[in-house]
């Protein structure tokens, strides 16, 4: 498992492409894009990861997900949660920044993803021709996920 600081999480290898191909991909790399954009940390913002088994926060977890699927009851025994905390876009010129975050979580039987937005500010770097100034045009960030 690995988190890209261009706003994905992959399985088997990087994904070190910051410009998004349209899902579904040609080569079938499985992996989940909360944000998939040309994110550059450097500029400005911090990337955060931790795998957990924190009781307080898998129940929290678990009713989150009972929430939106009431018929199948889940209780938590990990998580993965990867925060992206106002983080700029390549050739930035203004002080934009998006904040999300994506929660991977499992029981024995079941697995969940829940994408969470606080912040959405810009959809693209100037390396995929977006406006260095206003983080928008060009190839816009995906978001969703892709299986193997």
């Amino acid at each position: 498992l690995q988190v890209n600081n261009n706003g994905v999480i992959s399985f088997d290898e990087p994904v070190r492409q910051y410009t998004p191909d349209p899902f579904p991909l040609s080569d079938g790399r499985p992996f989940v894009a909360p944000y998939w954009a040309d994110v550059d940390n450097v500029l400005g913002g911090d990337i955060f990861y931790r795998q957990t088994t924190e009781p307080a926060l898998l129940a929290d977890i678990s009713q989150d997900v009972t929430q939106y699927f009431p018929k199948s009851p889940f209780t938590a025994t990990w998580a993965l949660v990867a925060t992206w905390d106002h983080v700029a876009y390549y050739g930035s010129t203004s002080q934009k920044g998006n904040t999300f975050q994506a929660v991977l979580t499992g029981d024995s039987k079941m697995f969940y993803i829940i994408l969470n937005y606080l912040d959405i500010q810009w959809t693209t770097g100037a390396a995929s021709d977006g406006d260095a100034e206003t983080g928008l045009g060009g190839t816009p960030a995906h978001v969703g996920g892709e299986g193997g």
